[in-house]
């Protein structure tokens, strides 16, 4: 859910990300696509990965390294700055991805896995309609780049 919820969160700001950082609307919704084209191809690095050293390994990782990448996008000054952010946090988001639907076939009885496996897709597909209801409260409270500490805290719980 994370990968999709991530990618989405923004999409209620745009106005204000393009007011920050002095850039168009339309290249602030590149941000969104960057994310989304990363989080599309990056599987096909985390899966052979995850399958030779494990996946405790790469979850720590990549649950460590995109905090790393939203705390940096909260800290961007330009939109140069942001998009690689943008991009790093996509990168090590994806695993969740990739093999999520490995770790629920592999964790639950085969009578219990479909259910599991169904509510696994249901939260993955919540993501995209979730996160921009929910962070548009957020960033008409405290400011949008607290919508990236919010994302950053998630990911060291």
């Amino acid at each position: 859910m994370m990968g999709t919820f991530t990618a989405s969160s923004i999409q209620s700001v745009f106005e204000n990300i393009s007011e920050d950082l002095d850039v168009s609307m339309q290249r602030t919704s590149y941000l969104v696509s960057l994310f989304i084209a990363v989080l599309g191809g990056a599987p096909l690095f985390w899966r052979p990965l995850c399958n030779r050293y494990g996946r405790r390994p790469i979850f720590l990782i990549s649950l460590i390294c995109s905090l790393v990448g939203n705390v940096g996008c909260a800290k961007s000054p330009s939109y140069a700055t942001m998009g690689l952010c943008r991009a790093i946090t996509a990168f090590f988001i994806s695993p969740a991805a990739a093999i999520g639907s490995a770790v629920v076939a592999e964790t639950f009885f085969r009578k219990d896995r479909a259910r599991c496996m169904g509510a696994w897709t249901v939260m993955v597909t919540l993501g995209v309609p979730a996160a921009p209801f929910i962070f548009g409260f957020v960033a008409l409270r405290v400011g949008y780049r607290w919508i990236y500490y919010i994302l950053a805290i998630v990911s060291f719980l």
